[in-house]
């Protein structure tokens, strides 16, 4: 029996995570060690923590009752006049996490396997020349990847990547089922600004906006705020990048004799349309540990291939989408307020909008017809 083979998973977070529990659910002779620059599992999460219900049933993702810190029931829409569309169900649309508590879950079961983790040890480019020893190098180290770096992975243009900028704040008034969605050049232009509820009397509010925009987040965030909530308590404030690209063509390199592949946001597997990207992460990270586990990396783009084609979808709309004017938008909105609700999908509710308002403005089909491509 020949030795076992050498796994090095960089990034802690759910992609990385999701990758060492099924490669070693899989294969229980791998040795997979995680490495990660912060000192905790789920330490500062730099995100909403929303998920949706259709997606983890999906890619059947089960989610501890203890992580969930709000059930979303009620969605609301907002065009840039302030007209707004209202889903609600009877079933939940999707969950906030409590992301730390639910990356601890994660990783409590990845210990449970035999997986090892070394904390407070960041990765450079250079560093990863003294790896030579592992299998394979799986790059869940988030954007912008130090791995993708390394391998030369493709990298989004700056009209694909949102900067997003987001405070926690006490809201105590804020309704515990709903989400609230705002869309306008003078909210967010080419994204939106976002509402969640996060449990305990407090809210996520935060908004995203192409890196091309070169927009001012925080002057458009506390401008939003000053309106809504007068006087708030601001508890946490944090932002990061998050690729809203395309898919690339294949997340898997070869380098000499070590395998890398890229998952989550590293290997940009976020929502293009919405930036959501703790399912997708946990779906690529699934895959890839799969494809380890068979010691077949090259089969990790075909596991993942359902995603890949989901995203080049939604990339398209987030095209439309974006490129629409104020007056637009505000259309939209109106088309969707005669909506029954298909699907628990806000993403495939605004496609269907986006088709019946196209139907209904002959003059933006040269527009959609145009980023079909």
């Amino acid at each position: 029996m020949g030795a076992a083979k050498k796994v090095l998973i960089i990034g802690a977070g759910p992609s990385g995570l999701a990758c060492a529990e099924e490669n070693l659910t899989r294969n229980w002779t791998y040795d997979v060690t995680i490495v990660d620059k912060k000192l905790k599992i789920g330490e500062n999460p730099r995100c909403a923590g929303g998920v949706g219900f259709w997606m983890a049933e999906k890619v059947d993702v089960s989610i501890p009752e203890s992580c969930i810190v709000a059930r979303i029931r009620r969605i609301c829409i907002y065009g840039p006049d302030g007209n707004c569309c209202e889903f609600r169900g009877d079933s939940d649309y999707g969950y906030i996490l409590n992301r730390e508590l639910f990356e601890q879950d994660m990783a409590k079961r990845v210990e449970g396997l035999g997986g090892k983790f070394l904390l407070g040890h960041g990765v450079s480019v250079e560093g990863l020349k003294s790896y030579h020893e592992y299998d394979y190098i799986v790059g869940a180290d988030g954007y912008p990847s130090t791995v993708a770096k390394w391998v030369g992975g493709p990298e989004p243009q700056a009209y694909d990547v949102h900067h997003c900028f987001q405070k926690e704040i006490l809201w105590d008034w804020f309704p515990k089922d709903t989400i609230e969605i705002y869309f306008g050049s003078k909210v967010a232009p080419k994204g939106y600004l976002w509402l969640f509820q996060s449990g305990e009397g407090k809210v996520r509010a935060g908004l995203g906006t192409p890196l091309s925009e070169r927009a001012n987040l925080l002057g458009l965030l506390d401008s939003f705020l000053e309106r809504q909530v007068y006087d708030y308590e601001e508890i946490n404030v944090v932002s990061k990048l998050i690729p809203t690209a395309r898919p690339r063509a294949t997340n898997v390199f070869l380098r000499g004799k070590v395998g890398f592949v890229l998952v989550g946001d590293a290997g940009l597997f976020c929502d293009p349309l919405t930036g959501g990207g703790i399912i997708q992460a946990i779906a690529s990270g699934k895959a890839a540990g799969r494809a380890l586990a068979e010691g077949k990396p090259l089969k990790y783009d075909q596991y993942i291939n359902w995603l890949r084609k989901q995203n080049g979808r939604r990339y398209r709309l987030k095209k439309v989408l974006y490129s629409f004017s104020d007056e637009d938008l505000n259309e939209l909105i109106q088309t969707m307020k005669g909506f029954t609700p298909k699907t628990m999908s806000i993403g495939k509710e605004l496609r269907r909008a986006v088709i019946r308002l196209l139907w209904r403005k002959p003059s933006l089909f040269k527009k959609f017809f145009k980023y079909l491509r």
